[in-house]
């Protein structure tokens, strides 16, 4: 195996294994199995797996609007799975201080967002 992919490899394991985020330390957190968070300065954007698949939570400032595999969530109808990912994602920008000025903003949407699902926020 060549170096590049032994590198790969062990980034893997080391992902799997909780060390999460897009930054040099990562985050330790380990509902998100294999998250990139990548933060902008009015949005955020988390990628994991779930299902065997890659899916997104985006969350938009200035538009105040969350985004669930690209789908608005106000406009869409959840599973509580995908509500528990939602709440997660809360907690996961929690985790990372560079997030901390979207942080309140995301918490007032999404409870915004749950309350017109007719869900306790």
């Amino acid at each position: 195996m060549e170096k590049k992919e032994k590198e790969a490899s062990a980034t893997s394991r080391a992902t799997a294994g909780g060390w999460l985020g897009s930054h040099e330390a990562g985050v330790p957190f380990e509902y998100f199995r294999e998250a990139r968070l990548f933060l902008g300065k009015d949005r955020a954007t988390l990628t994991f797996y779930v299902d065997q698949e890659v899916a997104s939570i985006h969350y938009d400032a200035q538009r105040d609007e969350i985004f669930y595999r690209g789908h608005n969530v106000k406009n869409m109808t959840m599973s509580p799975e995908q509500w528990q990912s939602l709440r997660k994602f809360g907690e996961y920008l929690e985790q990372d201080p560079r997030a901390a000025s979207l942080l309140v903003s995301y918490k007032r949407c999404l409870e915004h967002v749950m309350t017109d699902h007719g869900l306790p926020a």
